[in-house]
């Protein structure tokens, strides 16, 4: 018997396959969206073990009311559907809007539908970290803390991380703003999510920002130098799957926010933990870079995220186990794609 029916949107990106997956994988029944039929197809295509089990709906953020026959008769959402990415054009066309009038759409349609119980919105650490303070050494961040920064600063802003990461924020705002709606509202805050990717794609070029840093790193010559760290903090895509069905069926987690650091990291350290993983596979260790190089560890902040591991239930996913699934999947996509 189903647990409930949950919508899942943004279902074949890299974060929302995993969190698919994981309600899947906890006896619910789901319903998933995409743009396309095609999608759907090359989905299940990557995903045969789960193939029919899936309730497919075609909807767009940027249509108004395009949600509303996606979202009927479901108990839960997971709104994972939001760009992450810092090769856009224009702040608020490609960025800005879309995030936020996305996360509007869903909350709009989730109160017309009176079987809804709980939305969680898929948000980010970027929404917590003040992006004018990095890195801000000797200051935690909690999921108490919120980036500053104004629609009207991102709007006119050059620096397109900073666009991004005040996306994020603007839309997780936009949906705690609501205060109209009867549900429970969670949303998770995780920073560059990590792991072996699962969701469809054409080319190793179509990984997701996340992943392709740490193809980068395994994708040269071991005389190649590590480039330098942008973000020293990360987490594993299966924690963070995990914790959108936690949210559901925790009372804890219930109205509030999920902070999901699991490790500071840095380049070189990654760097080593694949050398050793994968030091007695030759052909292997000669594509993973040097650990000498460009990337110098920094002062920057600390972060309590005990808030996320206690609603997890467990131990965060360990960097070591994180990067060698990680790397070996990137590895079997490059062959398989070639094929």
């Amino acid at each position: 018997m189903s647990r409930g029916l949950v919508l899942v949107t943004g279902a074949t990106g890299f974060v929302g396959t995993e969190v698919a997956i994981a309600f899947l994988d906890a006896g619910y029944t789901v319903r998933g969206t995409a743009r396309s039929q095609q999608k759907f197809n090359d989905w299940e295509s990557f995903n045969p073990k789960y193939k029919g089990k899936i309730q497919w709906f075609i909807a767009d953020l940027s249509v108004p009311n395009g949600f509303d026959e996606a979202i009927k008769g479901v108990q839960y959402i997971a709104h994972t559907a939001s760009p992450f990415t810092y090769d856009f054009k224009d702040n608020e066309t490609d960025m800005l809007k879309p995030a936020i009038e996305g996360t509007k759409i869903i909350m709009e349609a989730a109160k017309k539908e009176p079987s809804v119980e709980h939305v969680v919105i898929t948000s980010s650490f970027t929404a917590i970290l003040d992006f004018e303070k990095f890195p801000n050494p000797g200051y935690t961040y909690t999921r108490k803390d919120w980036n500053p920064a104004t629609y009207e600063e991102a709007a006119k802003s050059d620096n397109h991380a900073f666009v991004y990461f005040a996306s994020k924020a603007l839309a997780e705002r936009a949906a705690w703003d609501d205060k109209e709606h009867r549900f429970y509202i969670t949303t998770i805050c995780p920073p560059l999510v990590i792991g072996p990717p699962r969701q469809p794609l054409k080319s190793m070029a179509d990984l997701n920002t996340s992943n392709a840093g740490v193809y980068d790193l395994i994708n040269g010559s071991s005389s190649d130098p590590v480039p330098a760290t942008s973000a020293p903090v990360a987490v594993d895509a299966r924690d963070v799957a995990l914790l959108h069905v936690r949210a559901v069926e925790d009372p804890s987690a219930r109205n509030q926010r999920i902070a999901c650091i699991a490790f500071h990291i840095f380049n070189f350290q990654i760097v080593e933990i694949l050398r050793k993983a994968f030091a007695s596979s030759p052909s292997k260790l000669a594509r993973i870079k040097s650990v000498s190089g460009l990337d110098n560890p920094f002062p920057h902040y600390d972060s309590d995220s005990s808030d996320g591991e206690e609603l997890l239930g467990r131990p965060w996913t360990t960097p070591e186990v994180c990067y060698k699934d990680t790397a070996e999947r990137l590895w079997e996509l490059e062959e398989m794609l070639k094929a």
